[in-house]
Formats: structure tokens, C-alpha cells, sequence
């Protein structure tokens, strides 16, 4: 197998030649590879790291350029669909997300950990990928499918990346890569190397940080990378950095209610209390239908003293939903107040049974 450095070497080597056919990009800095890493929790085979590093995708064209003119003229991006056309990484990224959302392989014991990243397309519009090498101990084989959505088509073509860039340099960008009879299929893998399993942990508050930060890095106005971020500070006791966050997550999306209620119970638990029921007023009004809202701002009326209001919200939840534990925390505080000390304990007494 010729090494990962000897098949750089070649294309560098071709690329100074200017050999028109080798059309591959300029290098990426290690340090955006490593934030994409960071962002979506995958780690790089390391053959195709140091690939992505030094050209950030390519092809090898099986014309001369000139070949391509017209078909240019009405679909710019022909070439790549017609050749072995290995990704960049903001267009890794794009299919990464696509196949994530379309492909049925994962099962839900693993929360949001999506070991399969696609690299390149072929002519045939078939999809080739490597696994993350999170949790595996050699470097990931390379695999090819003509159909994203059927798990059984996924099916291994080369040991790994640098074993599969060697193959495309040496038959000048077209190789023959039909896999052969009985070759192992990416599911089969996947289970018996125990990836998923070896994943499948709660995210501490400190990686959920340093995952939404890594995004945020690529995606500065992802609104709800920045909620998710500013509940995790909140969970951590940084309050500050969380209100930071809760700001900037609805000054880019002002329509979101559920950035308003995580702002407001915020405000309600550490700040003010009348700021903190605009906020659970504006997620009530924005969504009525929820009972999660309704309960929030049924909270912040109670600790005001609004007691009559504070009970219409909970009296309304619990007609939805008579078992709605919140909304019976909340109630049960509210009558204590009212002095209906019997309602307030029949509260109390649900919430027991509820909780057996």
C-alpha cells in the first residue's frame, strides 16, 4: 500500500507540473478541519485529514478542460458530477447534515453521534464515505452506496483512504471500484467495531460547550446553537454567559418562543422577576398552545404575587393535562399562599402518587 504522503507528493507533484486534468484546491488550515471535528463530535481517519489539509478537495478530470466549456455554460458544476470528485469541507459539511437527516443506520440509542461522513462522488452519483475514527482502533475503510436511504447498499470498496487515493491516482481519476462479491457492509462494521456504544454517553456541559462553540466558530448566527450553548452555561452556574447567549439567540430569531422562556426562567431564578415574566408572557403568547410556557409564566406570576393569575395559567394546564407535575408545583405553592391549605394538599398528595 503506498503511503498517504506518497500519494500527496504525486498530486503536488502533478499540480506544479500544471497538468491540466488535476483540478485540486489550495490547502485548508488544520485549524478549521479540527473545529468541523469539534462541531459535530466525528474525528478524521488521519490519511484523509492530511488530504484534506493539503488540497481541501479536488478531481481529476477525464477531458482536457476545454472539454467541459459548453457543459459549463448551463451546469457550472458538471465536471464535479462527472468525475471522482472528492468534497471541500464546507461542502462535506453540507452532504454530512444531508445524510445525517436521510440515512436510517443509526439507531436511537446513540442521541446525536453520526459516525458516517461522506467524502467524494463518483460518476454515478453513488456516495463515498469513511467513518469517524472516534472509538475505532485502525484507521476506517472506505465505503461507496448507490442509495443513502438502504443501509444494505453501503459496502466496502478499500481498506482505507490512502489505499483508495492510490487506486484513483493510478488509473488517472476513473478506477474501477465495483465491489467485489461478500464485501462487508458499513452496518456490519459499525456494530462489530462498537462505535455506537463506545458514543452513546450524556454530553458533559463542558463538551456541550466546547461542541457548540466549535459550531458557532463556522455558524456565528445559528440562533439555537447559541440557546443550546447558553443553557449549558446555565447548568454550569455561568449565568452571565448564558444571558449573553439568550440575548444574541433571539436578537437573531425574535419569533422563537422557547428563547424567550429559557431567558425568562433565567431572569425569574437569578434576576428580575418582572423582566422575566415579559419574557414567559411573550413564549405564552408566541405558542399558547404550550403547557411548558403557560406553566412558566404561571410561575413568575405566583412569585410576584399575582396569585389569581398564577392559578387561571394553572388551572388551564391542568385542564389539558390534570397530571402536568409543573403546573401542580406551581399550584400547590399558589394555594399554600391563597391559605387553601386542603386544595394545596390534594395537589400535594397527586404529585406523590404520580411520583410512586
Amino acid at each position: 500500500m503506498t503511503s498517504i504522503n506518497s500519494n500527496l507528493e504525486k498530486l503536488e507533484e502533478k499540480r506544479r507540473q500544471g497538468a491540466p486534468k488535476y483540478k485540486f484546491n489550495s490547502r485548508l488550515n488544520i485549524d478549521e478541519i479540527e473545529i468541523f471535528e469539534q462541531a459535530y463530535g466525528v474525528v478524521f481517519p488521519e490519511s484523509y485529514k492530511q488530504f484534506l489539509a493539503e488540497f481541501n478537495g479536488g478531481m481529476i478530470l477525464e477531458e482536457e478542460e476545454s472539454y467541459y466549456i459548453d457543459m459549463t455554460d448551463w451546469e457550472p458544476d458538471g465536471p464535479k458530477w462527472s468525475s471522482f470528485y472528492f468534497y471541500t469541507l464546507d461542502e462535506l459539511e453540507e452532504k454530512y447534515i444531508d445524510l445525517k437527516h436521510d440515512c436510517k443506520l443509526i439507531s436511537n440509542e446513540v442521541k446525536d453521534f453520526f459516525p458516517i461522513i461522506p467524502i467524494c462522488n463518483t460518476p454515478m452519483q453513488e456516495t463515498i464515505m469513511v467513518v469517524s475514527q472516534k472509538g475505532l482502533k485502525k484507521e476506517s475503510p472506505v465505503f461507496i452506496t448507490d442509495d443513502i436511504s438502504d443501509m444494505s447498499t453501503y459496502v466496502q470498496i478499500s481498506d482505507n483512504f490512502s489505499s483508495f487515493l492510490s487506486t484513483i491516482i493510478e488509473h488517472e481519476g476513473f478506477p474501477d471500484i465495483s465491489a467485489a462479491p461478500g464485501s462487508q457492509l458499513l452496518s456490519i462494521f459499525i456494530y462489530d467495531s462498537g462505535i455506537l456504544k463506545t458514543n452513546s454517553g450524556e454530553e458533559t456541559n463542558e463538551e456541550v460547550i466546547d461542541r457548540t462553540t466549535a459550531y458557532l466558530a463556522r455558524h456565528p448566527k445559528s440562533s439555537w446553537y447559541l440557546n443550546e450553548r447558553g443553557s449549558a452555561y446555565l447548568r454550569n452556574g455561568q449565568r452571565k454567559l448564558a444571558l449573553t447567549d439568550y440575548n444574541k439567540s433571539i436578537e437573531l430569531n425574535e419569533k422563537e418562543s422557547f428563547f424567550y422562556y429559557c431567558r425568562g426562567v433565567l431572569l425569574l431564578d437569578y434576576g428580575s422577576k418582572r423582566k422575566a415574566l415579559i419574557d414567559l408572557d411573550i413564549a405564552a403568547k408566541l405558542d399558547p398552545d404550550s403547557l411548558l410556557y403557560l406553566t412558566g409564566r404561571a410561575d413568575a406570576f405566583q412569585k410576584l404575587g399575582k396569585l389569581d393569575k398564577a392559578l387561571a395559567d394553572c388551572n388551564k394546564v391542568l385542564e389539558e393535562d390534570y397530571t402536568y407535575e409543573l403546573a401542580l408545583y406551581v399550584r400547590h405553592r399558589v394555594y399554600k399562599e391563597m391559605g387553601k391549605d386542603d386544595l394545596a394538599q390534594k395537589d400535594w398528595d397527586l404529585i406523590d402518587e404520580l411520583n410512586k
